[in-house]
């Protein structure tokens, strides 16, 4: 089984989609007799460095420092592909590389998979002002998930978004997974971070990892933190992540008087680091209604760190309050500091995050078994076709 997985951004841009394909093709690749490669739009100067085929594309550069493939135009991907004969193309997200695949592929008899993994809407209307001009950026992005054979979602929540775009046909659903695994040297990697930003022993530590951007609702986190500093609680608010909302929330961060509460961390690529930061913490914050699936949540679970989240959101699919993590009324500052507060005088975040650990992470190699299963029923659908 030979499968192309296509983005229309990759590495040294880092978010959900990049690490989602970077994740399959590792251990995609450990399957006997499958090989996996991945094709994304070129990023000047960079040099990738993955232990699988990486094929770039012709590119130009976006809004926010992103580069848009250009492969209708490029002739060496022709060649690429007339020399690599794929079985299945497995596209994830839906602008011209989407495009350009699913036609391709079509013409080819080459099953395609497309993996909703983002409420484009709400990207839509950060980016872009004009109404008429989001409604046309929907009706593209439709129009090419709508190009391709099969479709899945990263969560229940993300099928019923694609569905209230307009999508009419059948949605599956794979959830995402974690490549962190607990390690031997925990304590001193809790070590580690806490000797770096010199906590007290009466700090309770709350963190969020992502992308320093609108929809991810920090500024509402630290309307919570503040209210909890109101409450006379102790403790540091870890963000780590950068983005264009960055100095905004920097701002706020001053006026809400936290600046002794806060660290901005900058971006964490290292892993061995990032799972630091998890291990010393006591509670992830993660109010985001925008994301579909919240990767963050399965990576702090491996680090047996508890997560709290809005109720009734994406992320909350994985999460039973007050059993392995913790829900909250949607940007209801008041609901979120109380639970807070209760949960910590009562002493229950250890008990969540055991739980957390035992029912919430779930590791790629599991995820990897079931999208290679799902291949597999792709291609047998296609071969029954013929």
């Amino acid at each position: 089984m030979r499968v192309l997985e296509v983005l229309d951004t990759y590495y040294p841009k880092f978010d959900g989609p990049t690490m989602v394909i970077t994740s399959y093709c590792k251990h995609l690749n450990k399957i006997d007799g499958v090989q996996a490669e991945v094709c994304v739009p070129k990023f000047p100067k960079y040099v990738d460095d993955q232990p699988f085929p990486v094929f770039r594309v012709k590119s130009l550069k976006g809004p926010e420092g992103y580069y848009y493939g250009l492969p209708g135009f490029d002739s060496k991907l022709k060649k690429y592909l007339k020399e690599n004969k794929f079985d299945l193309i497995h596209i994830h997200s839906p602008f011209t590389m989407c495009s350009f695949f699913a036609k391709y592929a079509k013409k080819h008899n080459i099953p395609t998979i497309f993996t909703f993994h983002t409420q484009f809407h709400g990207d839509f209307d950060r980016m872009l002002k004009l109404k008429i001009t989001k409604k046309i950026a929907m009706h593209y992005i439709m129009k090419n998930i709508n190009k391709v054979d099969h479709v899945v979602a990263v969560s229940e929540g993300a099928a019923k978004v694609l569905k209230s775009y307009g999508y009419k046909k059948d949605v599956g659903v794979i959830r995402n997974g974690t490549d962190l695994h607990y390690p031997d040297n925990a304590e001193e990697l809790k070590t580690r971070v806490s000797e770096l930003y010199r906590f007290k022993k009466d700090e309770t530590i709350f963190l969020s990892v992502g992308r320093l951007v609108v929809n991810k609702n920090t500024d509402f986190s630290l309307e919570v933190m503040a209210k909890l500093k109101e409450k006379g609680l102790h403790f540091k608010y870890l963000i780590v992540g950068s983005g264009p909302h960055e100095n905004n929330l920097k701002e706020h961060v001053k006026a809400l008087g936290l600046e002794d509460c806060v660290v901005f961390t900058g971006k964490i690529m290292d892993r061995e680091l990032l799972s630091a930061h998890y291990l010393c913490s006591n509670l992830f914050i993660f109010p985001s209604v925008f994301d579909t699936s919240g990767l963050v949540v399965y990576e702090a679970a491996s680090m047996k760190l508890p997560s709290m989240v809005t109720e009734g959101s994406c992320p909350a699919e994985a999460i039973i309050d007050e059993r392995n993590g913790l829900t909250a009324k949607e940007n209801d500052v008041d609901d979120w500091a109380n639970k807070i507060e209760t949960t910590i005088k009562q002493n229950k975040l250890h008990e969540l995050s055991q739980k957390a650990f035992d029912e919430v992470q779930n590791p790629w190699e599991n995820v990897t078994q079931e999208v290679y299963q799902y291949y597999l029923d792709v291609l047998k659908k296609k071969e029954n076709k013929d």
